[in-house]
C-alpha cells in the first residue's frame, strides 16, 4: 500500500484541493494504489496557520509518502520536506481523486520549495543544489493498468 495524504476543502474523495495548503479545512489519508479513502482529519474551525502545521504533523504522523495539495508555507513545508522526507505534489483546484489518479501516472509537479522560496530554477533536479528532496521514484508496484 502507497500511503499519501491530500489536502481538500471537504471530506470525500470528489473534494477540491484548495490552491493553498494553509486554506484546506481537512485531510484525507488515502491508499494511493486502490484510490481509497482511510481517514479523514477534520480541521475546520481551527486558525490556517495552526491548521497548517495540525495537518503538517498528521502526514508524518500516518507515515504518508506522499502529499498532494496547493502551495505550501514555510513552516509546513519544513516539517514535511526537510525533516521528514515527504514528497510534496501539485494539484491546485483539481479535486482528490484526479489528483491522486495523476499522481499515480507521474503527471503532478512537485512542489520543489514553501511560498517565496528560492525554488529550484532548474529543471534538471540533478542541476540543483538547495537542499530540498527531489525523489520521485518510490520502489512501490504500481498497477500500470
Amino acid at each position: 500500500m502507497l500511503k499519501i495524504a491530500a489536502s481538500a476543502s471537504g471530506a470525500t474523495m470528489e473534494s477540491p484541493i484548495p490552491a493553498l495548503f494553509a486554506n484546506a479545512a481537512f485531510l484525507l489519508i488515502l491508499d494511493a494504489d486502490k484510490e481509497e479513502l482511510l481517514h479523514v482529519i477534520d480541521g475546520e474551525g481551527m486558525d490556517p496557520e495552526e491548521r497548517s502545521m495540525f495537518f503538517a504533523g498528521k502526514v508524518v504522523e500516518h507515515d504518508c509518502e506522499a502529499l498532494i495539495c496547493g502551495e505550501l508555507e514555510a513552516e509546513p513545508f519544513a516539517v514535511l520536506a526537510e525533516e521528514n522526507c515527504v514528497t510534496r505534489y501539485l494539484a491546485s483546484e483539481l479535486p482528490v481523486r484526479e489528483g491522486v489518479q495523476k499522481m499515480n501516472m507521474y503527471a503532478l509537479p512537485i512542489i520543489p520549495d514553501y511560498i517565496g522560496g528560492t525554488g529550484c530554477p532548474e529543471p534538471d533536479p540533478s542541476n540543483c543544489d538547495h537542499d530540498h528532496d527531489h525523489d520521485h521514484d518510490h520502489d512501490h508496484d504500481h498497477d500500470q493498468g
